[in-house]
């Protein structure tokens, strides 16, 4: 019989819900969908900031829509969880979460105790002989899934789950493909999620934060037309995008940045598993269709790319529901969640069971009393050779205490000499690993006349040959990721000039600011180091902004 529940996927901008029934046979049913504006002022990235507004919104779009019942599943939509892939030996779940949650701070550079840890076993895999598995493992701020239950507390709903969109989404795709090495670009208005499976098993899953309001806002600056607009030009099949980026079309060319960070997830994906190379590519876009994408991103990616429209696991809906890509993440919520849940929902649920536990050792307490009394020696010979049996056991294991004092004093040791590596700490000790960078990628006709560098903060002055030469140069440090060496950041190039002498010959110059930081394997290698470098990179979110806009300028040019 299937299970039928409400899903709920709160984001920033409107939210969704769904009433859909999942049985054991993989047959979805989605009896009722309705999308309705989140208010401005009740969420903020995933956490709910006014409860009882959220819930009025969502109470008054489930009595306008038919949408009730008594269970609810929870799909969190925020940037605020994360979720990373680990391998860890063959374990069963109550042992494996054990062996997770005694490693999570190895996993995320987070105090661990400020959230809700949740796992996904993927797969089972050998390592020489060793059986291991790959697990994904996610975590969630406890305050955020807190929020979530007093939201359901609010509306009358017992929580089944609290899964997250990144999940959601990869249980309900995972039926639609071929069990071929395939990839699959999901396209929603903000973002673009990008899964990569081998046996409808995940193997890779990255988010790129360019979705078809990129396309819309390219329309309404080339064509001057609304945003709503745009969205219906882009269905039209006098198609708004191009067959290539060769054509230098401007709305077209909007979605280089998209396409370029596809490739590389798949060129990563490669080179880590050059036996199972990619053989399928699909695109599902939420939503209103974009005529064109599948031939552009088919020419750029070099790979056939299809529209991914049959639903092999058809829902059953509505007669009201439009479009079903728009639900796939409340949809695939109900198939295998994960599930955050909070150490206080654990505490509320024990202290429910002891009040049941406390009325059933009365009465067994009442019992054991006229057993007790009518064989008092009985129970005296047993109890003394059991204290005798517990005292032996204690002695056996007074060993361990030692180990323990022992184990306390190496962490003290291990903890002072952490700190005193990373209070040693500057960034100027990788400016040799910044110097060789340049001997290997500049270009040989770009000369630094002059360069200061203070505390990982670096200033050059440069002439070549032309502008186009400095841009290559610096796009090229955009796109850098020395994993031995450094990574170099916040580049910021105010204008380039060029000048002719009396023989015509012109030189480009200009001055560029970046700093240079220890690379992200040895940022996570290093307990502390992360909070250290934050605390010595005053004022990188304020420039951020700026840094990006002069990026995109100097591309340009």
């Amino acid at each position: 019989m299937a299970s039928r529940v409400i899903t709920i996927i709160i984001g920033n901008d409107v939210t969704k819900i769904s009433d859909v029934a999942y049985s054991a046979q993989k047959s979805i049913n989605v009896y009722a969908a309705a999308t309705v504006p989140t208010p401005a002022t009740a969420v903020e990235d995933g956490m709910i900031t006014d409860i009882p507004l959220m819930a009025k919104t969502i109470k008054e779009a489930m009595d306008a829509n038919g949408i009730a019942g008594k269970s609810v599943i929870f799909s969190i939509h925020s940037s605020k969880v994360a979720s990373k892939e680990v391998i860890t030996p063959e374990l069963k779940d109550n042992k494996l979460r054990d062996f997770i949650n005694t490693n999570a701070t190895e996993y995320f550079p987070v105090n661990i105790d400020d959230y809700v840890i949740a796992f996904s076993a993927l797969e089972t895999i050998l390592e020489g002989e060793v059986r291991k598995s790959r697990v994904m493992v996610a975590v969630a701020p406890v305050t955020m899934v807190e929020a979530y239950y007093s939201l359901a507390e609010m509306l009358g709903l017992h929580i089944d789950a609290m899964d997250y969109v990144g999940n959601s989404t990869l249980q309900f795709i995972r039926y639609q493909v071929s069990a071929v090495p395939s990839i699959v670009i999901q396209m929603t208005e903000e973002n673009t999620f990008v899964t990569i499976l081998n046996r409808n098993v995940l193997q890779l899953m990255r988010t790129v934060p360019y979705g078809k309001g990129t396309i819309a806002n390219a329309l309404m600056d080339k064509r001057d037309i609304t945003y709503e607009e745009a969205l219906t030009a882009m269905s039209d099949t006098h198609n708004a995008l191009k067959g290539s980026f060769d054509e230098g079309d401007y709305v077209t060319d909007s979605l280089k940045y998209l396409v370029n960070n596809i490739s590389r997830v798949m060129d990563y994906y490669t080179s880590k598993n050059t036996e199972y190379p990619i053989e399928k590519a699909y695109i599902l876009v939420e939503g209103s269709p974009v005529y064109g994408i599948e031939k552009l991103f088919s020419y750029e990616l070099n790979i056939t790319v299809e529209k991914l429209e049959t639903m092999q696991m058809a829902p059953t809906a509505n007669a009201e529901i439009t479009d079903m890509s728009t639900y796939i993440p409340n949809i695939g919520a109900v198939i295998a969640p994960v599930n955050f849940l909070p150490q206080s929902v654990l505490d509320k649920a024990r202290k429910s069971n002891s009040n049941k536990y406390f009325r059933v050792a009365l009465l067994a307490s009442v019992l054991i009393a006229l057993v007790l009394v009518s064989f008092p020696l009985m129970q005296y010979w047993s109890k003394s050779s059991d204290k005798e049996d517990l005292k032996n056991r204690i002695k056996n294991i007074e060993y361990v205490q030692e180990i323990v004092d022992q184990y306390y004093i190496s962490k003290d040791r291990y903890s002072d000499a952490a700190s005193f590596n990373v209070m040693a700490f500057s960034f100027d000790d990788y400016l040799s690993d910044f110097v060789e960078y340049l001997e290997k990628n500049m270009p040989s006709d770009i000369s630094i006349t002059s360069m200061t560098v203070a505390n990982g903060t670096v200033t050059m002055s440069m002439t070549a040959r032309s502008k186009e030469t400095i841009a290559a140069f610096v796009v090229a440090l955009k796109e850098s990721n020395d994993k031995k060496g450094v990574n170099i950041g916040n580049i910021y190039v105010p204008a380039i000039s060029e000048s002719v002498d009396s023989e015509g010959v012109i030189t480009a110059s200009c001055t560029m600011t970046c700093v240079f930081v220890p690379s992200v394997e040895e940022i996570l290698d290093t307990p502390g180091l992360m909070e250290d470098i934050l605390n010595k990179l005053p004022g990188v979110e304020e420039t951020k902004s700026e840094e990006t806009s002069a990026s995109e300028e100097t591309e340009a040019k």
